[in-house]
């Protein structure tokens, strides 16, 4: 809803500056913003908003021993680059001594595997799991299937590629391709069909709720139909925004975190044997998961991902996320303080038409 009004403000800027000329140099400013912006925001929105959390919900915080992998071109292993960090985590120290419990170790830890490349690790997955899903939902969608059911279609269709950015993201870099290392689709479907189907339900409850509620309360939302648009607001849609995005908050965190962390849980149960992860992980769940070549489903249960996620880790997650939001609003915030002044500055140079 919010960016829908967003969209609608920027369309009716964009319209404001047809009767103005701009100067040349406005197009090398706005390059100059590309170059500067967007690797903070893929870096925000990618690596902070999922790679992070993935690990963090996958890290043992008690492992019974831990040596992490070499995993640089030079033979020289993890341990010995991030040595504080891997002995405290295989001691099974306090929370403030796992791999992801800030933001900074988290850091430390994926750049010293591969450089900044490892930031952006499984993002080739993630671009291809991203357009086949939009193209699987559009025509799901086009067909007439409510988005509720649509989305969580889509994602089953695709659990290959969502299990396997998983498996790219907790895991050691590999010579294999991303397609290389999807697992069968049997075996995804059979494991992660349900807590996918959970999962993308509570992301669109989380958007179709909220729109409900504005309806019901009478706000003036924005007609999709016509985006240049801005609906008339009073002043009572403020205190209504506000139980609108409360509400919003509410269900993110008491539905699609906890479903994210089931999902993540079962996919990293069917992690290849011979992958090494780049955090502590139990891949028994504390001897709940039974390996296929004993007779077990050799993947963990909805039920056991969610019991063997402990309390702390629980703590540890939602601290980390407190974190990924307030990175997300210091590069709102910095995004605004340079753009102001750079279109002050244009219109200050432009010529009326």
């Amino acid at each position: 809803m919010y960016r829908d009004i967003a969209h609608a403000v920027y369309k009716r800027g964009e319209a404001s500056m047809n009767n103005y000329e701009v100067p040349g140099w406005t197009w090398g400013i706005v390059l100059l913003d590309i170059l500067i912006f967007l690797p903070l925001v893929v870096m925000v929105n990618y690596s902070l908003q999922h790679v992070f959390p993935t690990l963090a919900i996958v890290e043992d915080p008690s492992p019974p021993a831990y040596e992490p992998v070499s995993l640089n071109e030079d033979n020289q292993s993890l341990a010995e680059e991030n040595a504080p960090l891997a002995d405290e985590a295989a001691r099974g120290g306090s929370q403030s001594r796992l791999i992801t419990s800030s933001l900074r170790s988290t850091y430390r830890t994926l750049k010293a595997i591969s450089g900044w490349r490892s930031l952006f690790r499984g993002l080739a997955c993630y671009i291809a799991l991203s357009f086949s899903t939009l193209f699987v939902y559009s025509i799901l969608v086009s067909a007439f299937v409510p988005a509720l059911i649509a989305a969580p279609l889509s994602a089953i269709a695709l659990v290959q590629l969502y299990t396997g950015w998983t498996h790219i993201v907790i895991s050691a870099p590999s010579s294999k391709t991303f397609w290389q290392r999807l697992p069968p689709f049997k075996k995804a479907f059979q494991a992660t069909a349900l807590p996918v189907v959970m999962y993308f339900f509570a992301i669109e409850l989380t958007s179709f709720v909220p729109r409900i509620l504005a309806s019901a309360m009478g706000m003036n939302l924005p007609n999709p139909k016509n985006p240049g648009v801005v609906p008339e607001t009073d002043k009572n849609d403020i205190w209504k925004g506000v139980l609108v995005l409360l509400l919003s908050l509410t269900l993110h965190v008491f539905l699609v975190i906890p479903t994210q962390v089931i999902l993540t849980r079962v996919q990293a149960s069917l992690l290849p044997e011979e992958d090494d992860t780049i955090v502590p992980f139990d891949r028994s769940f504390q001897g709940k998961v039974e390996p296929a070549i004993v007779g077990g489903k050799g993947f963990v249960t909805v039920k056991d991902a969610w019991q063997s996620f402990s309390r702390a880790s629980w703590v540890r997650l939602v601290k980390l996320y407190v974190k990924i939001f307030a990175a997300g609003m210091v590069l709102g915030l910095l995004w605004i303080a340079v753009l102001v002044p750079e279109m002050i500055l244009v219109l200050s140079h432009s010529k009326k038409i």
